[in-house]
Formats: structure tokens, C-alpha cells, sequence
């Protein structure tokens, strides 16, 4: 659920004892969610606003942001403005659903200048708007014109407005409701939400003991139903189901990370998927004329026995033939048809072209048949990754793409390499790390594992490539490891998948081939009914 007034209240009383935020860092992880990092009370960490119509929120979390390598022009003019800027006070006025984040920072000049930041989280309406010292706008997230909303226009240089007061009550400084009508309409700050728990507990307590334990709290607390959560400061008693207990900065990352992560691999996903299917099927197309060109050239000894039987014919000029009755070496009667406007012998020649054109045509299907295979089996795999890619992993795939020219390149200048993300478990004293897309798993292989450490891959699917830090594992070990590797990958949804293990040192790079795939020898194979191993705990490294 996206935030109310009296929650967003919390959180900026929570960001109050941070104050003064220093801003080190601005980046966009998705076109809804920019992250600033920023050091705050003497700690490092991230502030994080998503304007995401269905979860907007702002908060300060510890998580690893994953950010896009070309930011936006709004970024850019956020950090052209604001970058090493100090924010100094936060504003909330009328419990409504917005912030103004007041920003000292210094121009190119080197003069100190005050901008507002104005974090709007009102739904679909939800906007990240700088304006400066004049109270002009200097740039926004999502622009609107006059012909949108002819009341608050937000565009560059238009004068800047809070968006509209809406007449409501306190709710902390009322005691004049009406219970006959919606608390949301009468009470600032109030979402359904709250307004179905204060009525539940109306039942047991005052209005305001209710609001008072409201203006208390300092806490969030969760209640997950199913995949999603339902939330406030005070626990939702009406729900009936448990709920846990939690810091603000700490219960905004359990609920709203993974939908935010979601958001941003969908943000690159969409675009990766559109070009690895459209390649999948741009080869399963060219596959199928190829096979058919092949079994025409295979019929070029069918050409060259025309040819010979024609030259056997006693009128070699003769013309005006459509077919000719001939009998064969094998003793039978095989008819041949003729070009009428060709003397016999032309036809002769004729067929004896077409055999020299399909022996040598068959010689190159081969080979464009082989290269066509081989790039069906890449795009593949690389749909197959996408399934089980978060962010990073997405972006690592996009990079991929661009290298081989199936996206265009980033126009980034001075880019460091990008560090080639893992992911690793612990199994006693052994350590398993893994690969989830092609560049991950040719890392791995070939720079990041000893040549005694143990590979793993399932057989005859893609998926990633394991190893293991031993060249003799046990049973127990070799099953956890093959279980991996058949769990990431396409077999993930079959029975008795094979896996193959060998030692890292007969691993082979295949010549010419994309990256991650490999030769080996001397190998054994398991079988394995994938699942999920949930005592194994997994992170990225």
C-alpha cells in the first residue's frame, strides 16, 4: 500500500534526527526511484525516494542500490544543483502527502544557494520537483503543462505551488468527528486504512487515546498477507492476523525492496526480453529454410545422373523437349524434364550446374546451420537467465547484449569496469559460488576458481556454472552443489536432471564462442530432482 500523511509524518520525523544530511551521490536505479547517498549523522547510507504509482514512498535504507550507467537529464540537473548539498530542514504541512526537502548547496561560482525539494508520494500523482531560491521551478521528474492541469502547471521556469489544501481537521488536536461520515474526509493525514482500525478500536477506547498512541509510536508494523504487506505505526488489530514489529528505516526496506527491485528489473527486463525473443525467433526462422535449402542440396545426385543420362540421348541439339524417357544405369525408366527453349545438351549442362551450385551451397549450410544452432542455443540461455535475474544480473546481460552489438552501447564517458557479481553459500567448511547469466559464469570458470575446485552444470540445459573450493568433495557435497546447478537453470521444473561435475582444469573456453561456454573431460555425471534448498543461504558477493 503506498503511504499516508500521519506515516509520512513518522518517516520525516525519523529523518529529522538525521539532519544535517549531506548529499555524496545521486543516482536513478529505475525511471520511478532515484537514491541519494548521503551521510547522515555520522553514518553512510541511502535515501531513497520512488515515485512508483502504487508504492511511493521516501526512507533511509542500507540496502545496495544497483544504479543505471546513463542517469537522465533530471539527474543530471540534480546534480548539477545539489550535489554535495546539505539538507537542512524537512517541512510537512497539514499531514499531507508530500516533503520539502530545504537544500544548501554551493553554484559554480561558489556561492551558497538554497533549493527546495519538493518529494510529492500522492499515488499517480507522485513527483520529485527542484525549485529554487525565486520559487521557480527548475526541473521535475514528470513535467506537467497547462493543458494537463490548468490549476498547478510544473514545468521549467513556471512558479512553483504546493499542491492544494484540502480542509480537514488535526487529528491529533480534534475530538469533533463524525462517525456517520469518512474519517479521510474529515481528518488530515488519514488513509482507509487508518480509518478502518480507529473504528475497530472505537469499540474499547477513545478517539483520542487512539491518536495519542499514534503520536507515540515510533515503530512500523507488517502485516503480510500473502506476497504483499499491509501497514502503519500502530499495529492493524481489524486485519486479525499477526504482524511484526519494526524500526521505520528498517520496516520500509522489508517492504518495499523487493517491489522496488522488481520495478527496476522490469524497467530493463521488458527491453532485454523484446530483443532476446525477437532473436530467438528470427533463428528458429532462419533454422527451418536452412534445413529445407540442405535436403534441396541433398538432392544433387539426382542433378549430376540427369546430366549424364542426357548426354546418352542421340540428338544432343535437338529443342523444343519438355521431358525425355531415358533409361537409367540401374536398368529402370527415368523421365527428364527439359527447358524447351534449351537444346538436350544445354539441359545437360544445366543440370550439371545445379550439382556443382548445391555441392558447394551444401558446404555453406552447414556451416550457417551450425552458427544459426549455436545462436538459437545462446539467446536461449540468455531467456533462461532473464527468468532468474534480479537487477544486477539484468544489467550484467544488457552489457552482454551491447558488447555484440545487439543493443547500443551507452554513451557513459570514463566508465570503470564493472565488478562481476556472484553469489555464494556456505556449506560447513566449504564455500559453493555460483553464476546466474553468461558473463558470471565465464568469470567464475575461467578467473575467479582455483583449478582444483569442482564444477558443476547441467547437462544439456542452460544454467549456471558451480563450483565448489575442493577437488574432493563428498556425497552430501557433490548432491548440494548438483542441486544448484540444476535448480538454475532451465530444469529447474524436470525430474532427474544430469548434472556433470569435473575439476576446474579440464574446463576449455569453446573458440569464437559467447561467453560461458565451455569444453570438458573427465567427468562424472549425477542425476538430481531440482528444488529449492531453503537452509541454504545464499548472498551475493
Amino acid at each position: 500500500m503506498a503511504l499516508d500523511g500521519i506515516t509520512l509524518n513518522k518517516v520525516k520525523e525519523d529523518l529529522d534526527k538525521y539532519l544535517p544530511i549531506r548529499i555524496n551521490r545521486i543516482a536513478e536505479t529505475s525511471k520511478t526511484e532515484i537514491v541519494f547517498n548521503v551521510h547522515a549523522n555520522g553514518v553512510r547510507t541511502n535515501l531513497v525516494m520512488s515515485f512508483h504509482s502504487n508504492y511511493n514512498h521516501i526512507c533511509l535504507s542500507k540496502r545496495n542500490y544497483t544504479t543505471y550507467n546513463d542517469p537522465s537529464t533530471f539527474v543530471m540537473v540534480l546534480r548539477k544543483y545539489i550535489l554535495n548539498g546539505i539538507i537542512h530542514k524537512i517541512e510537512q504541512f497539514s499531514y499531507d502527502r508530500y516533503l520539502l526537502l530545504h537544500i544548501r548547496a554551493r553554484n559554480e561560482l561558489y556561492d551558497e544557494k538554497e533549493y527546495i525539494l519538493s518529494v510529492e508520494l500522492m499515488g499517480k500523482y507522485a513527483n520529485l520537483i527542484l525549485v529554487d531560491d525565486q520559487n521557480k521551478i527548475i526541473d521535475a521528474l514528470k513535467k506537467i503543462p497547462p493543458y494537463e492541469n490548468t490549476r498547478r502547471t510544473i514545468l521549467p521556469g513556471a512558479q512553483f505551488s504546493l499542491p492544494d489544501k484540502q480542509n480537514k481537521k488535526d487529528p491529533y488536536n480534534t475530538t469533533d468527528i463524525d462517525l456517520n461520515e469518512s474519517l479521510v474526509n474529515q481528518l488530515q493525514g488519514f488513509s482507509k486504512l487508518l480509518e478502518n482500525e480507529v473504528r475497530y478500536r472505537l469499540k474499547d477506547s477513545s478517539f483520542t487515546d487512539i491518536m495519542e498512541i499514534i503520536r507515540k509510536s515510533d515503530k512500523l508494523y507488517l502485516h503480510k498477507i500473502k506476497d504483499t504487506y499491509e501497514f502503519h505505526i500502530i499495529p492493524l488489530t481489524h486485519l486479525q492476523i499477526p504482524y511484526t514489529e519494526w524500526d521505520i528505516e528498517e520496516g520500509f526496506d522489508e517492504v518495499y525492496y523487493e517491489d522496488d527491485e522488481k520495478e527496476r528489473i522490469r524497467n530493463i527486463a521488458d527491453d532485454l526480453y523484446k530483443v532476446v525473443r525477437r532473436q530467438i525467433k528470427h533463428y528458429e526462422t532462419k533454422i527451418r529454410k536452412l534445413e529445407q535449402s540442405m535436403e534441396d542440396a541433398l538432392n544433387l545426385q539426382f542433378d549430376k545422373d540427369n546430366g549424364d543420362l542426357l548426354y546418352t540421348y542421340h540428338d544432343l541439339d535437338q529443342k523444343g523437349l519438355k521431358e525425355l524417357e531415358l533409361t537409367g544405369y540401374d536398368g529402370e525408366t527415368r523421365k527428364v524434364k527439359l527447358e524447351p527453349k534449351l537444346s538436350v545438351k544445354a539441359n545437360a549442362n544445366k543440370y550439371y550446374n545445379q550439382y556443382q551450385k548445391k555441392r558447394k551451397g551444401r558446404i555453406y549450410i552447414d556451416e550457417q546451420l551450425e552458427i544459426a544452432r549455436n545462436e538459437l542455443t545462446y539467446f536461449e540461455s540468455l531467456n533462461e537467465q532473464l527468468s532468474l535475474a534480479n537487477y544486477s544480473d539484468a544489467l550484467d546481460i544488457k552489457e552482454e547484449l551491447a558488447k555484440f552489438g545487439y543493443l547500443r552501447k551507452g554513451s557513459s564517458k570514463n566508465k570503470k569496469k564493472k565488478k562481476v557479481n556472484l553469489y555464494e553459500a556456505k556449506v560447513g567448511d566449504y564455500t559453493i559460488t555460483f553464476g546466474k547469466n553468461n558473463i558470471q559464469n565465464a568469470f567464475l570458470s575461467f578467473e575467479y576458481a582455483h583449478s582444483n575446485y569442482t564444477w558443476f552444470h547441467a547437462k544439456q540445459f542452460h544454467g549456471s556454472h558451480v563450483v565448489v573450493n575442493t577437488d574432493k568433495p563428498d556425497e552430501k557435497l557433490i548432491r548440494t552443489c548438483a542441486n544448484l546447478a540444476a535448480y538454475y537453470s532451465k530444469g529447474r521444473y524436470s525430474s532427474s536432471v544430469p548434472v556433470d561435475y569435473c575439476l576446474v582444469k579440464e574446463l576449455k573456453k569453446v573458440k569464437g564462442a559467447k561467453p560461458g561456454f565451455v569444453t570438458f573431460k573427465n567427468y562424472k555425471t549425477i542425476y538430481i530432482d531440482p528444488e529449492e534448498d531453503k537452509e541454504l543461504i545464499i548472498t551475493s558477493i
